[in-house]
C-alpha cells in the first residue's frame, strides 16, 4: 500500500469530466488534453462510464418488467410519502423522527425539482451509484495501487447487489459513498492533519449519521485512532478531535433541536433504535428478521407503544417516542444479561449472517427480483470469494502502517453495530467497497507471493481461505430461503394497490401454492372479495386465514363485519371481541363491537365501549367520533361538540410521524380506513348539532367545510342544501341537491327535498317528476305521495 501526494483532490473525476468537456477550438485538440491526463482519471471516466451504462440498462429493464415500478411498498413507500410531503411544503414535519431524515429530505429536494418523479430519483441514484465505483478506483488507487484500483472500480461497477439497492428508495446507497468518502478524509487528515480537513471530516460523518445514525459510533473510535496514530502533541490531538466533534455537531444538531422544538421530545437524530435493538436481541429473535415477537412480522408502531405502555401501566397517557425507545431498550438488556449463553449464541449467528454470501433480503427478496431484470445474468455474485479474501486482507492492514488502521476499524466497528441489532444485505453495503478493495489487494498480494516464492505466506493464504470459504459459504443456521411464497405475496399487494385486483388475487393464490401459512394472503383475498360483494368467498378466505395461521385479529374483525351485515349480530360481536382479545390495540376492532351492540339494542355497551376506546386511546379519532355521537344522541350536545372539535382540531393524522405502514396502505386501497375522513364527519356532525340549535349561519359554514374536505360525502351535500333552502338561497340548494344525487342517485329523501325547493321555486312538474322518482324508489314514502297528490292538484288547477 503506499499514499499518493497530500495535494491530490478527492473528486479528481470530476475534474477529468471538465477536460473532457472542454470545447475543441480552444487550446489543445482533446487529444492533447486527454494526453496531458493522468491515467488514473481515464479509469476513473471509464468505470464510471460502465457502471452507469449497466445502472441504465438495469432501470430500463426493471421499469418495463416489474410491475410495481411506480408502487412503492413498505420502506420505500414510507420514504416516498414523506419525502412528498417534504416536496409539498411541509419542511418540518410533526413529532420527533422515527427514521433518520436525511434520505427523506434527499429525496423530497429531487421532487420539488423534478416533481414526484421516480425516474428521476432513481437516475440520481444510480448516478452517485456511479460516481461511487468511480470514487472507490480513486480511494484503491492513492491508498493501494493501480491494479487493485482498477479490479475494485470494475467490481463495484458490476456488483448487482449496489445496483439493486440504488433502483430503490432507500437511503443505504448514498452510505457507500458517505463511508468511502469519509475513510479517504481521515487517511488525508492523518497526511495533513489541518483542523480544516478534520471539520470537514466530521460534517461527512454527521451527514451519515443523520443517514444512518450508527455512524455515530465512530466519533470514538476515530479519536482513539488519533491519539494512537498521530504523532501530535497531545493538545493538538484533542483540538482536532474537537473540530471533528464540531463538525459532526454541525450537522446533527438542527435535527436534535428540530425534536425538540417541533417533536417535544429530546431524540438524537431518530427514535427507532430501541424498537429496532430489540428485535434483534430477544429470545424469539432470529437475527435476521424484523420480527417483533409479540406481533409478529407485520407489527405497526402502534402495537410497540400500546405494549409499553402497557407493561408501564400508562394506557390511555400520553407516551412520547424516546420512551418508548428506551422501554425497548431497557427490555433487550434484560433479555442479554438473564440469558447471556443465549444472546451470545445470538450473536454468532449474526456475525454468521454478515459474512455470508447469501443475501439476507428485508424489503423485497433480491433473487426475486433479478428476473425483472436480464442484464443481472452477467452480473454474477462475488460475495462468496469477496467475503473470505477481505477477511484475510483485514489482517493485512492491521500489519501496516497504524494510518491504515482506521479502515479495518471502520469495518469491525460497523459490523458490531449493524449485528447488534439484526442484519440484512443492505445494513452491510456501507462497508462492501472496503471489502472489495481488500478482497482484489489479497489476491494480488497472494500473486506476489507465488511469483516471489514465499513459500510460507502463501501456505498461510491458501489455509486461511480453507478455512473461511466454507465458513462464508455454508448455511449454519438455515437462513437460506428459497421460497418465493413472499415475493409473490408482495407482488399480489402491489396489484391490490393498482386495482388490479384478478392479477393480485393469482400472486396471492401463488404464495399459498408455496407456503401454507402467508400471513394475510387469504385475508387480502377476501377483502377484494368483499369489495366485489361476493361475500361467501370472501368469508371463505377469512376463515381459511384462521385455520392456516390460526390467530389474525383482522380476519376476525372482517368477519364480523359480514357478519353484521348478514344480520347475525351476536356473532358479529363474539368475532369482534375476539379480535380484541387477540390484538387489544387493534383499534379497528371496538368501532366493529360498537356497531354490533347498537344493532343488538346495547346502546349503554356501545357507549360504555366507545368511552373506554377513547379514554385508553384518546388520539384515536374514530373513537371520539363515535363516543360525540352518543353523547349527541343522549342530549349532551355541549359534551358531543367537545368531541367533534377535538377531531378537527388533529385534523388529518400525520402517517410519517410515527412508522405506521397499515395506515399508509390502508389509506390508498378502497377498502380501508381514511385518516382524511374523520375531520369532515365531525364536521358534519357539528352542523347537526347546530342545526338542531336553530344556528343555521354555524350549520351551513359546518356543512360546507365537510363536503370541501370530502366531497364525496352525499349525506353533507343534501344538509348543505338543506340549509341553503332554510336560508331562502334555492339556487345554491339546488346545486348542492345535484352534487348528492350524482353521488347518491337513488336516495329518496334527497329527491324528496329537492322537490320541495323545486316548488318553493314555482317549478312545480319538475318537483311533481322529482316526488315521482322518490316513491319509484321507494313506494310507501307516505310524504312523497302526499305531496305529489298536492302538487298535480295545483298543476290540475292551473291547467298545466
Amino acid at each position: 500500500m503506499k499514499p499518493y501526494a497530500a495535494n491530490r483532490q478527492l473528486f479528481s473525476l470530476f475534474y477529468a469530466l471538465h477536460i473532457f468537456t472542454l470545447p475543441r477550438n480552444k487550446g489543445d485538440n482533446i487529444i492533447s488534453s486527454m494526453r496531458k491526463i493522468d491515467s488514473k482519471y481515464i479509469w476513473a471516466l471509464a468505470i464510471f462510464a460502465a457502471a452507469l451504462a449497466l445502472r441504465i440498462i438495469y432501470f430500463l429493464q426493471v421499469r418495463s418488467n416489474y410491475p410495481g415500478w411506480d408502487t412503492p411498498t413498505i420502506d420505500p413507500l414510507y420514504h416516498d410519502l414523506w419525502a412528498k410531503q417534504i416536496a409539498s411544503g411541509d419542511i418540518l414535519g410533526s413529532g420527533p423522527f422515527f427514521r433518520a431524515p436525511l434520505y427523506a429530505y434527499f429525496l423530497g429536494a429531487i421532487y420539488a425539482i423534478f416533481g414526484p418523479s421516480l425516474t428521476a430519483a432513481k437516475i440520481i441514484q444510480h448516478l452517485i451509484g456511479a460516481i461511487s465505483c468511480a470514487v472507490i478506483f480513486l480511494f484503491a488507487d492513492r491508498y493501494f495501487n493501480r491494479r487493485t484500483a482498477i479490479l475494485s472500480g470494475l467490481i463495484s461497477a458490476f456488483y448487482w447487489v449496489f445496483i439493486y439497492f440504488e433502483d430503490e428508495l432507500l437511503l443505504d446507497s448514498l452510505l457507500i459513498l458517505f463511508s468511502v468518502i469519509l475513510i479517504w478524509l481521515l487517511l488525508k487528515a492523518f497526511e495533513r492533519p489541518s483542523l480544516k480537513c478534520f471539520l470537514i471530516t466530521g460534517i461527512i460523518l454527521g451527514l451519515a449519521a443523520v443517514t444512518r445514525p450508527n455512524f455515530l459510533v465512530m466519533l470514538p473510535v476515530i479519536a482513539i485512532w488519533v491519539f494512537y496514530a498521530f504523532k501530535l502533541h497531545i493538545k493538538e490531538k484533542i483540538a482536532r478531535i474537537l473540530v471533528l466533534c464540531a463538525g459532526c455537531a454541525l450537522i446533527i444538531s438542527p435535527v436534535t433541536i428540530r425534536n425538540i422544538l417541533i417533536g417535544d421530545d429530546m431524540v438524537l437524530i431518530a427514535s427507532q433504535g430501541g424498537i429496532n435493538f430489540y428485535i434483534g436481541n430477544n429470545t424469539y429473535a432470529t437475527g435476521a428478521t424484523a420480527v417483533m415477537p409479540e406481533f409478529g412480522p407485520t407489527w405497526q408502531y402502534a402495537d410497540c407503544e400500546y405494549l409499553a405502555k402497557l407493561e408501564t401501566g400508562r394506557i390511555g397517557q400520553e407516551m412520547k417516542q424516546s420512551e418508548v425507545s428506551s422501554f425497548y431498550y431497557k427490555r433487550a438488556i434484560k433479555f442479554i444479561l438473564n440469558e447471556p449463553a443465549e444472546w451470545i449464541y445470538l450473536m454468532i449467528k449474526k456475525l454468521s449472517y454478515f459474512w455470508n454470501a447469501y443475501e439476507i433480503s428485508n424489503n423485497q427478496n433480491l433473487y426475486f427480483f433479478k428476473k425483472f431484470a436480464s442484464v443481472t445474468v452477467i452480473l454474477p455474485p462475488l460475495l462468496f470469494i469477496i467475503a473470505p479474501l477481505s477477511l484475510i486482507g483485514l489482517w493485512h492492514v492491521f500489519t501496516k502502517d497504524p494510518r491504515y488502521h482506521i479502515m479495518g476499524f471502520f469495518i469491525i466497528v460497523y459490523m458490531l453495530t449493524v449485528i447488534g441489532f439484526f442484519v440484512n444485505s443492505r445494513f452491510r453495503l456501507p462497508v462492501l467497497p472496503f471489502l472489495i478493495i481488500l478482497s482484489v489487494y489479497t489476491v494480488f498480494k497472494t500473486i506476489d507471493y507465488i511469483k516471489r516464492k514465499e513459500i510460507k505466506k502463501l501456505i498461510y493464504t491458501i489455509v486461511a481461505l480453507i478455512i473461511l470459504i466454507p465458513l462464508c459459504n455454508i448455511d449454519f443456521f438455515k437462513i437460506r430461503h428459497d421460497s418465493f411464497a413472499m415475493s409473490h405475496f408482495s407482488l399480489g399487494n402491489v396489484y391490490l394497490k393498482k386495482g388490479l385486483k384478478q392479477q393480485a388475487l393469482d400472486e396471492y393464490a401463488l404464495a399459498l401454492e408455496l407456503e401454507d401459512c402467508v400471513p394475510s394472503a387469504h385475508l387480502n383475498r377476501g377483502i377484494i372479495y368483499f369489495g366485489e360483494t361476493d361475500f361467501a368467498n370472501a368469508r371463505k378466505e377469512f376463515v381459511l386465514e384462521l385455520s392456516s395461521c390460526h390467530r389474525s385479529a383482522q380476519a376476525h374483525n372482517n368477519l364480523s363485519v359480514l357478519d353484521r351485515l348478514s344480520g347475525d349480530f351476536q356473532s358479529a360481536l363474539a368475532h369482534a371481541t375476539e379480535a380484541i382479545s387477540q390484538s387489544p390495540q387493534y383499534l379497528e376492532a371496538y368501532i366493529n363491537k360498537i356497531l354490533a351492540l347498537r344493532r343488538l339494542g346495547e346502546n349503554q355497551q356501545a357507549f360504555d365501549t366507545a368511552k373506554n376506546l377513547t379514554l385508553n386511546f384518546p388520539d384515536y379519532l374514530p373513537g371520539r367520533y363515535f363516543l360525540g355521537i352518543f353523547l349527541k344522541e343522549l342530549g349532551r350536545t355541549d359534551e358531543a361538540t367537545g368531541q367533534f372539535r377535538f377531531i378537527i382540531g388533529r385534523g388529518e393524522q400525520s402517517i410519517i410521524e410515527k412508522y405506521d405502514l397499515s395506515t399508509i396502505y390502508s389509506a390508498q386501497t378502497e377498502y380501508g380506513y381514511k385518516p382524511h375522513r374523520m375531520p369532515a364527519l365531525a364536521y358534519y356532525e357539528l352542523g347537526n348539532i347546530f342545526v338542531g340549535r336553530g344556528e343555521i349561519d354555524s350549520a351551513l359554514v359546518y356543512f360546507r367545510r365537510a363536503t370541501e374536505i370530502l366531497p364525496e360525502y352525499p349525506d353533507a351535500w343534501t344538509n348543505l342544501a338543506l340549509a341553503y333552502d332554510h336560508k331562502k338561497m334555492y339556487e345554491e340548494a339546488l346545486s348542492a341537491f345535484k352534487k348528492s344525487l350524482d353521488l347518491d342517485p337513488e336516495n329518496p329523501y334527497t329527491l324528496y327535498n329537492l322537490g320541495l325547493t323545486l316548488g318553493k321555486l314555482g317549478l312545480l312538474r319538475e318537483a311533481a317528476e322529482t316526488f315521482r322518482i322518490a316513491i319509484d324508489i321507494k313506494p310507501d314514502f307516505r310524504e312523497a305521495i302526499e305531496k305529489l297528490r298536492i302538487t298535480e292538484s295545483i298543476l290540475e288547477s292551473s291547467g298545466d
